[in-house]
Parts: C-alpha cells; structure tokens; sequence
C-alpha cells in the first residue's frame, strides 16, 4: 500500500482515487473503516453519495459505475480500495516510482478483474505444463520462482517466466500501463509465455545492496 497522496492531483480520474483515498484515511482516523468490510461499506457509500450529488464531471460517471458494479458484484472480495489506489498510481504517475513486484501485483489483480484466473503452481505442476484450460484467460506463475524472483524491496533480480492461456493481446497494453518489461519466450499449442525482465530501477536496487 502507497503512503496517502498529499497533493491533489491534475487529471479528473486521478482526482476521483485520490478523494476515495483521502476520505477512507480521515475515516480511519475516526475509528471508521477500520476492517475490509467496512471500508467496502464506507467506499460504497461514499460513490452512491457523490453519484447523487453530481460531484465530478460526466466523464468520470461510468468510472464511478465501475467500480459500483465490482463492489455489488464481489463484495468485499472486490477489494476496491486496492483498485482505487491501483487508479491513482496509474492515473497520476506515481506508479512507475513503484517497485517491480508492486507493479507486477497491480497487473495480476487487474487481470482478475477482467475475468482472468491466476493461479500459483507447485513446482511438479510446472515442470509438467499443468493448465486449467487453453481456451480460459489465465495466467500462470511458479510460485517458487516468484518466491525466489524479487528481493523483500520488491526489486526483480532475475528474469521471471509467465505463462498464459487464452487469448493474450490484450495483456500487453496492461503491461505497458504497468511499467513491466517482457521478453517473448515461447508460444505453442499450450499456452504463450514470455520472460518478466528487470527494469533500470531494479538494477540499481541489486547493486547497491551487492
């Protein structure tokens, strides 16, 4: 989780996050959304309030709708303080001062949100191409590979293999969002695949701590 934004930022959507992210801090602050519950309670509210009394442009009406629909739809388990905070990074820049890991995570749970599945394989099920399905958007990860990928900063010290099914264009654009650099590895029958790659940012992390 980013540190709360302390000035107001310059695009309407990233305006939006960012007055979501100050009204849940002062809530907090009072003893209110203190659990996931309740913050998606009090985020609820809070876009059913400011839906009523028309307090942003029109263009940011089916932003807001989104995000009504995720919560109706998931519940809690929408996590929309995430996707709000993921919104502000994205909308006002300050995603790309984030780690690697942080950015990487911010895509997987995009992805969710678009209808992907994730799944974290044991190391035999990797070894052995396990899949769900070809045709079923998902992403697959080794997790000990994962484990092993990023420094307790976040920084990637290795390249890291990902593996897709489905249909995978429009992961790219995501990734570009993202700020994540990929190398093509392989693509087959089974699935594509390309190497996650570290960045500038995580090469000057590993050299200073080697």
């Amino acid at each position: 989780m980013t540190g709360q934004p302390t000035k107001r930022p310059d695009t309407e959507l990233a305006h939006l996050a960012w007055c979501i992210m100050v009204a849940v801090t002062l809530a907090r602050r009072e003893g209110k959304a203190l659990s996931p519950l309740q913050t998606h309670a009090f985020i609820m509210q809070w876009l059913s309030t400011a839906q009523k009394r028309k307090l942003f442009p029109k263009s940011l009406a089916q932003d807001i709708i989104w995000l009504q629909e995720q919560g109706n739809r998931n519940g809690p388990a929408a996590r929309l303080y995430s996707k709000i905070e993921y919104i502000w990074l994205a909308s006002s820049g300050e995603l790309a001062t984030q780690s690697t890991l942080f950015r990487f995570t911010c895509m997987i749970d995009t992805l969710r949100t678009m209808g992907w599945q994730d799944y974290l394989l044991s190391d035999a099920d990797w070894q052995n191409g396990w899949k769900f399905d070809s045709e079923i958007p998902a992403v697959y990860t080794q997790k000990s590979g994962l484990h092993g990928s990023f420094t307790e900063a976040g920084a990637l010290i290795q390249p890291l293999e990902i593996r897709l099914t489905g249909e995978p264009d429009g992961i790219f654009p995501l990734l570009e969002q993202c700020r994540l650099i990929v190398d093509p590895y392989t693509t087959n029958q089974e699935y594509t695949a390309f190497l996650l790659q570290p960045d500038a940012t995580d090469r000057t992390q590993n050299n200073c701590v080697a």
